[in-house]
């Protein structure tokens, strides 16, 4: 995400380095420098052995955590255990890589997905009131239907059953919000930061449809999605294309409504 932000950075301030814009942001050509530097020496680290990306560097070489071995009541761990403890062990407390994997799907192949999910999984602790509904939008786009569900249950009871034993304090909005990313970037499969929009639907077997809208650039699309079946509608604007799987769907203001059989 680092690395992202900053080439995004330099992106836009060589496009308006001919304009004021730079010079009143006081962006200079130095500043400039330093972050493409600092974009070029950022990567994420890979274990080629188990084939999976990794938390940071040396990672694998920590101790594993046998989580299913400790008392329920010491969770979550960062009130129980001193920090320096638990960074010498393979623990997560919420979905990191597996957020990289969903925030930058572009060449990440299904088959890494799911080396990347086996991996994590085990290790976190769900400790976040994040994390969950984003290994729900994991299990999802890896094919493990069940699991995805289970994950965006438990995130959207996060405040109604007071999972974390503190919503006396107020709701967990942020979770709301990655409860609802669960539904569009999990169950509808939506895909907006690669080459192009697509939706690769996986809608769990005990609901009948789900709808929602999106703007795409200047257009409102209302996104409707069955079992089988995706109807994607132009409510504002004039046209707009997405993909459902790998089939082209273009609507426009004179053809309203595009049904999508999948």
């Amino acid at each position: 995400m680092a690395q992202f932000n900053l080439r995004l950075a330099i992106k836009y301030a060589e496009k308006f380095k001919a304009t004021d814009i730079t010079s009143r942001l006081n962006v200079s050509d130095k500043e400039i420098d330093r972050m493409k530097q600092a974009a070029e020496l950022m990567y994420l680290p890979y274990d080629k052995e188990k084939n999976v990306k990794l938390q940071f560097q040396d990672f694998e070489q920590l101790l594993p955590m046998h989580l299913d071995q400790i008392d329920q009541s010491l969770f979550p761990l960062l009130l129980h255990y001193h920090p320096l403890m638990l960074y010498r062990y393979q623990v997560n407390k919420q979905a990191d890589t597996i957020m990289a994997d969903i925030l930058f799907p572009k060449g990440n192949t299904k088959e890494q997905l799911i080396a990347d999910y086996d991996f994590y999984e085990p290790i976190t602790t769900h400790d976040s009131s994040l994390s969950k509904a984003m290994y729900a939008i994991a299990a999802s786009r890896a094919g493990k239907k069940e699991q995805s569900y289970d994950f965006f249950s438990q995130a959207v009871k996060t405040d109604l059953l007071d999972l974390h034993h503190n919503t006396q304090n107020g709701i967990h909005a942020g979770s709301l919000e990655a409860a609802w990313q669960g539904v569009v970037y999990g169950f509808a499969g939506v895909v907006n930061n690669a080459e192009h929009f697509s939706l690769e639907p996986k809608l769990p077997s005990a609901w009948n449809s789900i709808k929602f809208k999106l703007r795409l650039h200047n257009n409102e699309c209302l996104f409707t999605i069955y079992q089988n079946e995706v109807h994607v509608e132009l409510t504002s604007g004039k046209a707009c294309e997405v993909y459902v799987y790998d089939k082209k769907v273009r609507v426009t203001s004179q053809h309203v409504k595009e049904v999508c059989e999948y």
